[in-house]
């Protein structure tokens, strides 16, 4: 059999995870599990803590992936009827896990309580509850009054996506 020879990538061609997406040379564009699966999944709240404490309590291996706003930490499963996904990214000024329900449920408070039961943690540990690109005053509670992020100033750019998530949870300063 002959050897094929796959010629290496063009020199002015970015890396295909690299944003800005679809501005660079490069055709092709790659993107993640999680950033595939994570459109379809509803968010419920957010956690003032990692995700390996909440993983280490329920003998979950944590996996790293990561999509548009960079590298995560991910746990994925099945709580009393409810199945989750908590994520936390590293680059996240606010130190902010993100809690999904990868199948939408009507229940959504009554799933996040269940996660905070089983976990053995209270409410103190709720950033916010709800999606945090919804209206700020249609949810329970925001990371900044749950002291998230108290010393976090000024560390993304007006148009970057962390700054975005910032004003979703009310953390713009």
């Amino acid at each position: 059999m002959t050897e094929i020879k796959v010629p290496g990538p063009e020199p002015d061609w970015q890396p295909a995870t690299q944003p800005p997406y679809y501005t660079g040379k490069n055709p092709a564009h790659q993107y993640s599990v999680w950033e595939h699966h994570a459109p379809l999944f509803q968010m419920i709240g957010g956690l003032a803590l990692p995700v390996h404490p909440v993983a280490q309590r329920l003998r979950l291996q944590v996996e790293r992936s990561w999509d548009g706003l960079g590298d995560l930490d991910i746990v994925l499963f099945r709580l009393k009827g409810f199945s989750f996904a908590i994520s936390k990214h590293d680059g996240n000024p606010l130190g902010v896990s993100l809690v999904w329900l990868t199948e939408p449920h009507e229940e959504a408070d009554k799933a996040l309580d269940t996660l905070l039961e089983v976990v053995g943690i209270g409410e103190s540990a709720v950033a916010f509850r709800g999606d945090a690109h919804e209206d700020p005053a249609e949810r329970t509670g925001t990371a900044h009054e749950a002291g998230c992020g108290e010393d976090v100033v000024a560390v993304a750019l007006p148009a970057s996506p962390w700054a975005r998530f910032r004003r979703a949870l009310g953390g713009s300063r």
